[in-house]
């Protein structure tokens, strides 16, 4: 998950890097968007934002927010120079996440009341369709800039065979429909079972059976292949330097990582190195900080009683520990500070010395934080 710098004073803190900005909703159905500063932590501003903001991304170049609103089945756009609403984008039933593809050109809209992703222009704001698909549901979307697809994960209406949809970006060639890594595959679909190589190349689909593809801009999907070392992983994160971290089922207290997982033309699927890092049970969001020099790891209350964030150091190969008695979303501001959605507020984490610092009140108790986010990212 990638953030991007800009140099837009305006959209940005003094270090040019983005705000963060905190989904939350009223118990009467009334969706806002609160700005923070992460060099001061207050909230500088309060956007108005539909009726239930689900989902929200903000483009690679750092000056448009867009916000999923579940409820009316909208996309509403903003500048994060002036924080005003530029539009609006009607979509299909019950929109679950949304994202920018690198280039900056289209916005993928995944849609879970109804079998059809929506793809708008993320300029203009202009209509470009909807892609329909059978007997299926898009709750999670991927991208790598080296890739010329966007990935979007699939629940099929038959509980055993989920699948993954690998979308064109340039409209010059036929979309590819990746088949499930073996019968009685099944992902999680809260959470994002995709990830891509640095390569552009490698698909990674993580599950209770996980899986490598192949696929190139000229013959789409040229190789497939389970493998038995990805089986129980929910979620992921390809760095760039090659390594993938990989959350695990509730039941395991432990986090896989690969050097270089790879799969090539004649299916052969190879690593450099592999480890389990020590973990708790309960692990729920997986993030990574600017220059992905930390992972952060959200673990709910299961054999931990109050759950927290387990940060973990790349460099060092060390992790620390953070107890939190509220775990919800999870962001990265630079290498210095993460936070994690609370229920009524959002909690700042200093991560040099990995200790909780001021919450942030978002809310009363009339108010419940959904998403928090900060920067570009190619994950949803």
């Amino acid at each position: 998950m990638n953030m991007n710098r800009t140099a837009n004073r305006n959209r940005n803190t003094r270090s040019g890097l983005s705000y963060v900005y905190v989904s939350y909703v009223s118990i009467n159905n009334n969706g806002y968007v609160a700005v923070i500063d992460p060099t001061t932590d207050q909230i500088i501003k309060r956007i108005s934002a539909g009726y239930n903001p689900v989902a929200m991304c903000l483009s690679p170049s750092g000056d448009k927010l867009y916000v999923a609103d579940g409820l009316a089945n909208m996309v509403y756009v903003y500048s994060t120079d002036t924080f005003n609403l530029i539009g609006s984008v009607p979509v299909d039933n019950k929109p679950v996440a949304i994202l920018v593809e690198p280039s900056g050109k289209k916005v993928y809209v995944a849609n879970y009341g109804y079998p059809c992703l929506t793809i708008f222009d993320a300029i203009t704001l202009s209509f470009i369709g909807n892609l329909y698909s059978v007997d299926t549901m898009s709750f999670a979307i991927s991208c790598n800039e080296n890739s010329p697809y966007v990935y979007v994960a699939c629940n099929e209406i038959h509980p055993t065979r989920d699948s993954t949809l690998a979308i064109r970006i340039i409209n010059n060639g036929p979309n590819v429909a990746l088949g499930p890594a073996g019968p009685g595959t099944i992902h999680d679909s809260t959470r994002n079972f995709l990830t891509v190589h640095p390569n552009g190349h490698t698909l990674v689909e993580l599950g209770n059976i996980g899986a490598l593809d192949f696929l190139s801009p000229e013959n789409g999907l040229v190789a497939a292949a389970p493998t038995s070392s990805l089986d129980n992983t929910v979620s992921g994160i390809y760095l760039d330097n090659g390594l993938l971290f990989c959350t695990m089922r509730e039941e395991r207290n432990f986090l896989k990582l690969f050097n270089n997982l790879d799969i090539d033309v004649n299916s052969k699927i190879t690593y450099d190195d592999y480890k389990e890092i020590p973990s708790y049970k309960g692990q729920d969001k997986i993030r990574t900080s600017l220059t992905q020099k930390y992972i952060g790891v959200t673990i709910q209350a299961t054999d931990h009683p109050t759950g927290g964030l387990q940060i973990y150091d790349v460099d060092r190969g060390t992790s620390r520990f953070v107890e939190l008695t509220s775990i919800g979303d999870l962001a990265f501001f630079s290498d210095t500070k993460a936070y994690v959605g609370g229920f009524t507020s959002v909690q700042p984490i200093d991560l040099t010395t990995a200790r909780p610092l001021n919450p942030i009140p978002i809310g009363t108790t009339y108010f419940k934080v959904k998403n928090v986010i900060s920067g570009y990212s190619n994950q949803t």
